[in-house]
């Protein structure tokens, strides 16, 4: 297998990781109602970008909230509402960068070479839905300064406490830390079914100063050779209230892919959010 095709199978790899953003076990039950107009499907977009200028964007329609319940299957549902036909581009400046069809409504770029500070558009047309758009900014990369993960016992059972620390650049900031099981197994059910847990954190009252803080990662467990991503990203202000909404209603897949849908979204004509954010990761295995 040459290096392109390794290149490729690590991009689609990715790919699976937004599709876990997308796809979650929040999902609510159906209510049990008869006679309800439908609304048209739309578009719905999700991104995710790695360090080296890898993106992927994750195409679908939007779907009723009585199309998926608890007991849906979620392989079989990704297969009925990803949109294998369309066409995406990426445009900068004077350049226009194609996203090639991945498969499974994913499509992606390993060639892409992004500067923070500058404003992105991502365009998606599709035979059934029509064409939408979304403008974005790829804010400038923070890392963390230090950071641990470790096991807590509460007497019941083990959580995952997190400590780190990180260096607040001068001007608004707005940070996302996700936390999840890792694992280099590359099946599409391990990234269908994810536990992810996200801390929003802004820095108010640290502005350009060092931000220290620790968390324990609530209702998940977590045993003695775990191996845990912990990610670090500088979002927009923006994105930051389109997660903090989510996450206080705590539906992940309503929040992208079901109705009804009160989310604010960057995506003219479509549903989801199309951002760009450059994570610094770090892999730890509990102890």
């Amino acid at each position: 297998m040459d290096s392109n095709s390794n290149a490729m199978k690590k991009l689609l790899n990715i790919g699976w990781v937004v599709v876990a953003v997308v796809l979650s076990s929040c999902i609510p039950d159906p209510l049990r109602v008869d006679d309800i107009a439908q609304l048209k499907p739309k578009i719905v977009v999700s991104s995710q970008l790695v360090p080296g200028g890898a993106l992927v964007v994750l195409i679908t329609k939007s779907i009723s909230a009585l199309e998926a319940g608890r007991g849906s299957d979620p392989q079989e549902l990704i297969s009925q509402i990803a949109l294998a036909d369309a066409r995406v581009w990426l445009q900068h400046d004077n350049r226009v960068d194609s996203l090639p069809n991945l498969g499974t409504g994913l499509y992606g770029n390993i060639n892409l070479d992004l500067q923070p500070g500058r404003d992105y558009t991502l365009i998606v047309k599709t035979v059934e839905l029509g064409e939408v758009s979304a403008v974005t900014q790829l804010r400038q990369r923070v890392p963390f300064r230090s950071v641990q993960a470790k096991l807590y016992g509460t007497g019941f059972d083990s959580l995952a406490q997190v400590n780190y620390s990180l260096q607040d650049p001068v001007g608004p900031n707005w940070y996302m830390i996700n936390v999840q099981r890792y694992s280099q197994k590359n099946q599409i059910t391990a990234y269908l079914n994810p536990r992810v847990f996200t801390r929003l954190v802004r820095d108010s009252i640290y502005d350009g100063r060092v931000i220290e803080d620790e968390f324990k990662v609530l209702f998940r467990k977590f045993s003695k050779g775990d191996t845990v991503a912990v990610f670090l990203s500088n979002i927009s202000e923006e994105y930051y209230g389109f997660l903090k909404l989510r996450n206080d209603r705590r539906y992940n897949f309503s929040a992208f892919a079901s109705e009804p849908l009160n989310f604010n979204s960057n995506v003219k004509g479509g549903l989801g959010y199309f951002n760009l954010h450059l994570p610094d990761a770090r892999i730890f295995v509990m102890e």
